[in-house]
């Protein structure tokens, strides 16, 4: 999983922040390449100017988004597509904004637009160094912040709050702990993804849990097409399919197990109330059973 915290125009933030935008187009002006490793589902925390304090005039976070899908496309093009998403009120103050980011303070032809959706602003600023020492203040332009860090940015701001004016305009369907459920597992979910099903298995599956998803109004992990997660009854629930009408379910399945058991531990260690859930798509005795002496939740498509 990777995370970044990027330096970010305030004047922007802090008109997503005043409209209660939920989901915003980012832009880079000086992205001609996409991120490295980074991709659906991750997140990007705003390193945001005017926030500066201290000798060094550290900038701190002022809150972040989920990573949806990005393109590169000229300015006009942009805020012809998508307007106030952009943080202005109008084109003419976007360019303005644009040639100002810019390091030779002219308009790019081009610009990298990243779409960012659940966005939350914190109640106030979180500061890298105080939460690692080895972390420069000086960051030119953006930072990657491993699973560790970003837990615990999170768990700083948990503490701080959701900004006020946030809460009150907007409604978001999970707060920041279910993000930070998400990292827990995500993180392990990358060391542990092991090719174990054929084209065909693999095809199957990712249709049943296509379908899943969107019955549980779900979304899938960073990078997945199979495991994913929910905010229900006040707790994040991950679900990991698992076809019981295959021949090879009993392969699949222990491997799946594996992969659950050491999910529910990495949560239960942070202290997390996350459930895990092994989903089945037709109801099968052993399959449960073998569940049971595992200690791992299941459950079986309606």
């Amino acid at each position: 999983m990777s995370s970044i915290a990027y330096i970010t125009d305030q004047d922007m933030i802090e008109y997503h922040r005043l409209h209660g935008n939920n989901r915003i187009v980012y832009w880079r002006p000086s992205g001609k390449k996409k991120f490295q490793f980074f991709q659906h589902g991750d997140y990007l925390f705003f390193l945001t100017k005017g926030t500066e304090k201290g000798i060094q005039r550290e900038k701190g976070i002022i809150g972040y988004g989920r990573y949806e899908q990005d393109e590169r496309c000229g300015i006009h093009e942009m805020w012809e597509k998508y307007g106030v998403q952009c943080g202005y009120a109008d084109e003419t103050r976007l360019q303005n904004a644009i040639m100002k980011m810019n390091k030779n303070h002219k308009l790019p032809q081009q610009i990298q637009c990243l779409k960012l959706n659940n966005i939350i602003f914190f109640q106030t600023p979180i500061y890298l160094s105080e939460l690692d020492k080895t972390i420069s203040k000086q960051i030119e332009s953006y930072i990657y912040l491993d699973q560790e860090l970003s837990w615990n940015i999170l768990a700083q701001a948990q503490q701080a709050g959701i900004d006020y004016w946030t809460r009150y305009v907007e409604q978001h369907d999970h707060p920041i702990q279910h993000d930070q459920d998400i990292i827990i597992v995500q993180n392990l979910r990358e060391q542990l993804t092991v090719q174990e099903l054929s084209k065909y298995e693999k095809k199957k599956t990712i249709a049943f849990a296509k379908t899943m998803v969107i019955q549980k109004h779900g979304r899938y992990l960073a990078g997945a097409t199979m495991d994913f997660a929910c905010w229900k009854n006040n707790v994040s629930c991950f679900y990991l399919p698992c076809l019981l009408s295959l021949k090879t379910w009993k392969r699949n399945l222990l491997y799946i197990i594996a992969k659950a058991v050491i999910y529910q531990a990495a949560c239960k260690e942070k202290d997390s109330a996350a459930v895990i859930k092994i989903l089945f798509d037709e109801s099968n005795k052993a399959a449960e059973v073998l569940c049971h002496y595992a200690a791992i939740d299941y459950e079986i498509k309606q």
